[in-house]
């Protein structure tokens, strides 16, 4: 197995810390969940209609459950053939898509060709998963956002590229790329524009797609000056973001301001954030939930990093 190391600001813990740091609005911060060990690495994470947490962890193949009521988690599901597990989003009620591949955390490295794209189903409350493709020509996959009911994009960082995957088939529709799609991460589609976070460029923008996935439009810069990762999008266009690199999680405004509602610089509170969800279910509105790498990469101000956590921000 030949991993390649990233060397270049694709994944966001590697790139500089550099630019503004968000102004911190009040709010409260609380850990939800985190694992025993330094070294250790959650991904992403999707809500199910309970409140439950599902988190991907990158360290190791594996989906961990997390009730954030009770605070517990636990391993749900092994993925075969893969050493990491890397984005999720729900695509129908208690239907998920996963991206996996050979890549290892810390330090962060892939094989290219490995990537493969599995659906989670739960059957009578147990856990159901299955192979919905393999993409020997992707490179790192990374984010995951649903297109229709039976289709979802995948971004691959590396390539510059999104991909329109058929769940039901398992082909691969359609690819597009644009320059602006350096480093593309976290991605997310709403009101006919497509968001999306360019490592390269430490830029969010958006751009104007087509139904059957045309670029119609000039992406458009909305915030920058920033090591950002994933974002979770409110209806009314506002979008949630992990910093990681300044281990902050930032509310972006249409208008393109910005507020820091979770961690700092100098904090450990979000150090090493990844990726966020916001909560919809009844009882859990008003909170995003995040994951974070315990800082591998960039521990707060060199210091050793601690164990792997979910956090939730209310907002």
């Amino acid at each position: 197995m030949k991993l390649l190391t990233i060397i270049t600001p694709l994944i966001l813990y590697l790139a500089p810390i550099w630019g503004c740091q968000a102004e911190r609005e009040p709010g409260g911060v609380s850990t939800v969940f985190q694992l025993d060990n330094i070294g250790t690495w959650f991904e992403n994470l999707a809500l199910r209609s309970d409140g439950d947490i599902i988190a991907t962890r990158m360290d190791v193949p594996e989906l961990w459950l997390i009730d954030p009521v009770a605070k517990e988690g636990r391993s749900l599901v092994t993925i075969p053939g893969v050493t990491g597990a890397i984005g999720i989003t729900q695509l129908t009620y208690d239907t998920y898509v996963v991206g996996a591949g050979n890549v290892t955390a810390n330090p962060f490295n892939f094989e290219a060709g490995s990537m493969q794209v599995f659906l989670l189903e739960f059957k009578r409350g147990f856990p159901c998963l299955k192979l919905i493709t393999t993409l020997p020509d992707a490179m790192f996959i990374n984010g995951i956002t649903p297109w229709s009911s039976t289709e979802v994009l995948v971004s691959d960082t590396v390539l510059g590229a999104v991909y329109q995957i058929d769940v039901s088939t398992g082909s691969v529709r359609n690819e597009v790329s644009h320059d602006d799609f350096s480093g593309i991460n976290g991605i997310g589609v709403q009101d006919g524009f497509l968001y999306y976070i360019s490592n390269n460029n430490q830029t969010f923008f958006r751009v104007s797609i087509s139904t059957d996935l045309n670029i119609t439009g000039s992406p458009e810069a909305i915030f920058s000056g920033m090591s950002m990762d994933d974002l979770s999008l409110a209806r009314d266009g506002t979008a949630y973001i992990a910093a990681i690199a300044m281990g902050q999680i930032i509310r972006v405004d249409p208008d393109g301001s910005t507020t820091a509602i979770a961690g700092a610089a100098d904090s450990m509170e979000a150090m090493g954030c990844t990726a966020v969800r916001l909560a919809r279910s009844k009882g859990f509105d008003r909170i995003l939930y995040a994951t974070t790498n315990g800082g591998l990469g960039a521990p707060l101000n060199g210091s050793v990093p601690e164990p792997a956590k979910i956090i939730a921000v209310k907002l």
